[in-house]
This record gives C-alpha cells, structure tokens and sequence, in this order.
C-alpha cells in the first residue's frame, strides 16, 4: 500500500471512519486500529477534543503528534505522560508535565 497523504485526526474521528466499514473490508492495521481505539478511547465529542487541541496547542515544546497522542489517551498521571514522549527525542520539564495534566484534568471523562 502506498500513502499518498498524511494528516492527524481526532482519536473519535478515526473511530468513526473505522466503525463504518464492514469488519471484512478493514485491513488487520486498521482492525487492530479499530479495537485499540473501541477499547482506549475516552473522549467522543469533537468540540471537547478541539478545544483541549487548542490549549495543548498553545505549548511550544510540543508538536501536533504529540498533541493528537495525548488526545488519544487523555492522561491523568504523571506517568502517562512521560510513556507518551518515552520514545520522542523531546525532554519535558516537570512544570510542562504538570501543564498537560492540568489540562487533560480540565475535563470530565
């Protein structure tokens, strides 16, 4: 297969896409996709996960792929966080930590 565009989407978004295929149809990416986001997804409405895109947006040790990641787990601890930039070249202060669960603490699950 080859890819022909790249963009991030909400985690709700590509759970949507995912859920209105037949299972038949879904490649075993996109089936392992599917179950990882019906099981880990915590966040279904659009507007919450734009609006808390915009506040992590506005840190600027973070890159849009780190953002749509912390959307996909909303993390509630420290640790969580720092399993999100384990592999990632980026060295997160502990005031920017505490910054993103603030954050993702701003919102009810």
């Amino acid at each position: 297969m080859k890819v022909k565009s790249e963009e991030y989407v909400f985690p709700a978004e590509a759970l949507e896409a995912l859920q209105e295929k037949e299972v038949e149809d879904l490649s075993h990416e996109q089936k392992i996709a599917l179950e990882n986001l019906e099981r880990h997804s915590r966040i279904e409405d659009i507007e919450t996960l734009e609006e808390l895109k915009s506040e992590l947006s506005e840190m600027e040790s973070l890159k849009d792929k780190h953002i749509y990641k912390l959307l996909e787990v909303v993390p509630q601890h420290e640790s969580t966080v720092r399993s999100v930039f384990q592999k990632e070249r980026v060295k997160l202060e502990d005031s920017e930590i505490q910054q993103i669960l603030e954050i993702c603490q701003s919102i009810e699950l």
